[in-house]
């Protein structure tokens, strides 16, 4: 064998070490368990073809849950999940909207996809008293609170828009102003879901109200009516068949006696939207498979190489548990199955983060940053910034991406919860594109790394977050 001189040995070596661990960030420890390697494998696999893009509620996302709980058990974590496994089946009683729902007011029927468009239903019929809202004015309960234009619930970490997510958290109904350039599907394109019903199950989270967007005109018509009009909603909905959708959850417990009481729940959505027919006139070679990459794939891999870094060091104070939760995309089933039944009480959950979208940089922050959203609610994010995790405010407040994971679930029932991504509204969002080719690999695994030593931290540290003031859920 011919001898390499020792500089060329040397840069092959670095070669081959830099594929398979990129260069970390300053704070980042080198010899970090989480390889680029096993990101990518795990990966390939749950971003592939072969799992039809892990559909809410198929078999797809069953595999995928299967796998998860399968990893989790090669890494001796404890099975929290049936019988003794590490897999959950949730069962879901689905009901379906057979007809656009209309709304009556002051003699006039509005119907959806036409004056209206009723973007979410809290049953088959709500009626109540039409309340104008004013910021600072107590919201009846049972009322039908129409907001001013330009605000809607749920728009934004605080301010106006949570102000109003808090205020009409009781009312029976919430109207809105359309707004004409919000992204949607073409008026009347879609008819709204109505509530599942998950069974086995009391749920402790109060209903989410009836919200429903209104043309301009169709918005200053209800708005003259006055406060104490009348206003009914109703939608003809018939049950549906029983489907099942599946969480994978393990738990690696604490070696203190008193702080292992103590939980830190680390979570990610495991499903996506599976397949969807092309449109009308599309070429035969379209492609129909919404595999999830970034959505969620990514999130799910960071979740299971924390779990599998974790549980080779040494153990923590406090328990975690790793869950991997089903049909998100769907209503967040999943995740509401296991805060109504949860596998340890709602009050020893310290903290909750949940992971989603990680598999690309956002240019609106710094090379290597991730964000938190609600990172202006609690004390949580500062705290895990300040041990090293690169972890910034969320700069897409308009997007309330607060309220669109599976934390929401838990900060609504009282866990500080929130949600790590680096997610930068790029066009592959909830597209067939969404796939693995355009992860950036070295952007995700020191993504994933920089979050282990403060986790680990958290896992080791008597730290309690709080929720500041006013900004609970």
């Amino acid at each position: 064998m011919k001898h390499l001189p020792l500089a060329l040995v040397l840069c092959s070596l670095a070669s081959v070490a830099c594929a398979v661990n990129p260069p970390l960030q300053p704070g980042v420890a080198a010899n970090s368990p989480i390889t680029e390697s096993a990101v990518r494998g795990h990966m390939n696999f749950l971003a592939s073809d072969a799992l039809n893009g892990r559909g809410s509620g198929t078999r797809d996302e069953w595999i995928a849950a299967s796998y998860l709980g399968a990893q989790m058990q090669a890494w001796g974590l404890e099975p929290l999940g049936d019988n003794g496994g590490f897999v959950q089946q949730v069962a879901i009683e689905r009901s379906e909207t057979v007809s656009p729902p209309k709304l009556s007011a002051g003699g006039k029927t509005y119907t959806h996809g036409k004056e209206i468009r009723v973007v979410a239903l809290s049953g088959p019929r709500v009626s109540g008293p039409l309340q104008i809202y004013s910021a600072g004015a107590e919201t009846k309960p049972g009322a039908v609170v129409v907001l001013p234009p330009g605000l809607s619930p749920g728009a934004g970490g605080r301010g106006p828009g949570a102000a109003a997510t808090a205020a009409t958290s009781s009312a029976a109904a919430v109207l809105t102003m359309e707004n004409a350039s919000a992204p949607r599907p073409p008026s009347g394109a879609r008819l709204p879901a109505p509530p599942a019903r998950i069974l086995g199950v009391t749920s402790a989270a109060p209903p989410r109200p009836t919200t429903v967007a209104l043309t301009s005109d169709t918005y200053d018509a209800i708005v003259a009516l006055g406060d104490g009009a009348l206003v009914t909603i109703e939608a003809d909905i018939k049950s549906g068949a029983a489907t099942n959708t599946w969480n994978a959850v393990g738990r690696l417990s604490g070696s203190d006696p008193v702080a292992a009481k103590e939980v830190i729940l680390l979570s990610a959505h495991l499903d996506h939207v599976g397949t969807r027919t092309p449109a009308a006139g599309a070429s035969s070679t379209t492609d129909t498979i919404y595999n999830g990459a970034d959505d969620d794939a990514s999130g799910t891999v960071a979740v299971l190489e924390l779990a599998r870094a974790l549980s080779m060091g040494p153990q923590p104070k406090r328990t975690i548990v790793f869950a991997f939760f089903g049909s998100e995309e769907a209503g967040g089933f999943g995740s509401r199955f296991f805060a109504d039944k949860p596998v340890v009480p709602l009050t020893d959950i310290v903290a909750n983060l949940q992971f989603e979208m990680i598999g690309r940089p956002d240019g609106k922050v710094p090379p290597h940053t991730l964000w938190l959203t609600g990172y202006e609610r609690s004390t949580l994010g500062p705290a895990l910034a300040k041990q090293g995790a690169k972890l910034v405010q969320d700069p897409h407040p308009e997007q309330s991406f607060f309220t669109r994971s599976d934390n929401i679930q838990f900060a609504r029932r009282g866990v500080i919860a929130h949600t790590v991504s680096s997610f930068g509204l790029h066009k592959e969002y909830h597209q067939p594109s969404d796939e693995v080719r355009l992860i950036d690999f070295a952007h995700m695994t020191a993504s994933i790394r920089s979050m282990l030593e403060p986790i680990r931290w958290l896992a080791n540290s008597g730290f309690k977050p709080e929720w500041l003031p006013g900004m609970k859920p």
